[in-house]
């Protein structure tokens, strides 16, 4: 009755109390209980939130994803040390809790591990489990096959050690007929279930059984694998101060949550840009979420989001940005390297855009160069001067220059910047079936069929083009992502 008490206020704690408080409460709280649980006399089973903190501090402490270690433990014992009447959890082959450790007796007094602790303490379950999934990464270019550079923070590159940790045996052959996957392949599905992280599949891979003493036992000819696709960084183990920015493969938003598992408040774009200012904090809404969640702070932003909702990256949170929509934009076209701010951490959203910072943008997306020998029409601009190789370049390639004189100090227009993007881009967009109807631009407008394009693909969504107005940098840049966007659909 002691521990029911115990275990609904811990829960209690997460929904009433700030978030960073509760997180410190659930963690003395655990520690108090593991303390009392380590005898046969005094076992008590902890919340499901607790198990994923102990969990998550296990694989930090280690240097394992922490979404593999959950997933782990979810599939070995369904996360428990103890059954429903309270005794340990002990399987016919020797495997011992959580983690299901299975060792001879032999093998736990030379690795010095005290099996009265295996039994009844959680958290020493999960570290001696830790210890040995460690070991077979260790084993990686010998006894199993490295993956690329063996990196510890991408999940796929612990395949093999997951395999091992169940056993180098045919139920773990992928390449062979089972009732049930191999236990490395529901590891990885519950990541992707419930970590909610898109883990890729491996590529089929070499095994030989080559050892007549022991016929079941794998061996890998091959001892290392290039898979450059295999690239899924782990999500829970970032730390504040670390910029991230919001990708949600589910959805075209991230949720942005006033607490841990509280209510939704923003649903922001993909690439709003974040700045991680506490966690990560366990979800206790649902025992089956196995992510983690982040406090978050932004472009008018102060909130909380999963993990799963985040990809760390080298993003700014430029000062001077208040729409999330422009902060996105900025974003996504920074990480492509195609558009910066100021020195002085701002964007000057609100500037007019010079025709040649469009053309550099434009020339350094397309990864254009200058066309061997050519010979620049334009008449307005010579070596040295600030915007020349990507004048002549986006001349050469008929982006600009139409009109003789490429103008570099001029700012660009929203009508011109209609033509250069289609220009640019036309393969990408589809052909207009229809004529959008526009307040200022008639249909007999000089550019009104490049204007209608960008209409009819979305890339515009208003009724008052305003055609003759400069193009802000903000503009330019919503523009440009929502341009990228449908070609990177091709």
């Amino acid at each position: 009755m002691r521990s029911m008490v115990a275990s609904l206020w811990a829960v209690l704690a997460i929904l009433l109390v700030p978030q960073a408080v509760a997180h410190a409460d659930i963690l003395d709280e655990t520690n108090q209980k593991i303390e009392s649980s380590k005898t046969k006399q005094n076992t008590v089973n902890l919340t499901t939130v607790e198990i994923k903190q102990l969990l998550y501090e296990a694989a930090n402490k280690y240097d394992i994803p922490a979404e593999i270690l959950k997933a782990m433990a979810y599939v070995e014992t369904g996360m428990k040390q103890f059954d429903d009447m309270g005794n340990p959890i002990v399987t016919e082959d020797g495997g011992i809790g959580i983690m299901q450790v299975t060792l001879t007796d032999e093998e736990l007094q030379a690795k010095k591990i005290d099996k009265e602790r295996l039994m009844y303490d959680t958290k020493y379950n999960i570290d001696i489990g830790a210890q040995i999934l460690k070991e077979k990464w260790n084993w990686a270019g010998t006894r199993i096959p490295k993956i690329n550079d063996q990196n510890p923070n991408i999940i796929e590159h612990w395949y093999f050690a997951v395999m091992a940790y169940n056993g180098l045996s045919k139920r773990n052959d992928p390449n062979l007929p089972h009732e049930k996957k191999p236990y490395q392949e529901r590891v990885f599905d519950i990541i992707r279930n419930h970590s909610l992280v898109n883990v890729k599949s491996i590529p089929s891979f070499e095994v030989e059984y080559s050892d007549e003493n022991q016929p079941d036992i794998i061996y890998f000819p091959v001892k290392q694998y290039t898979w450059p696709q295999l690239n899924t960084m782990t999500t829970q183990h970032y730390k504040a101060g670390d910029k991230v920015y919001t990708w949600n493969k589910d959805a075209s938003y991230s949720n942005i949550r006033n607490g841990v598992d509280g209510a939704v408040i923003l649903k922001a774009a993909h690439y709003t840009p974040l700045e991680i200012v506490g966690g990560p904090y366990e979800s206790a809404a649902n025992p089956y979420n196995h992510y983690v969640y982040y406090h978050v702070r932004g472009n008018g932003i102060d909130g909380y989001v999963a993990s799963s909702n985040v990809v760390k990256g080298e993003v700014k949170i430029f000062t001077d940005i208040s729409s999330n929509e422009v902060a996105s934009a900025v974003t996504y076209l920074s990480l492509k390297g195609v558009i910066n701010g100021y020195t002085d951490g701002t964007f000057r959203p609100n500037d007019k855009l010079l025709r040649r910072h469009a053309a550099k943008m434009l020339v350094n997306e397309l990864g254009l160069k200058l066309p061997n020998g050519y010979v620049p029409k334009a008449k307005d601009m010579k070596p040295g001067d600030l915007g020349y190789e990507e004048m002549v370049i986006a001349e050469a390639y008929g982006l600009m220059g139409q009109g003789g004189n490429l103008r570099p100090n001029e700012y660009l227009t929203r009508a011109q910047m209609a033509s250069i993007l289609v220009r640019a881009y036309q393969q990408y967009y589809d052909t207009p079936q229809t004529q959008k109807t526009f307040a200022d631009v008639p249909q007999d407008f000089w550019n009104y069929k490049d204007i209608n394009t960008l209409a009819y693909n979305g890339i515009t969504v208003v009724d008052t083009f305003r055609p003759n107005e400069h193009v802000t940098r903000s503009q330019f840049a919503l523009f440009l992502k929502r341009t990228l966007e449908r070609k990177e659909q091709e």
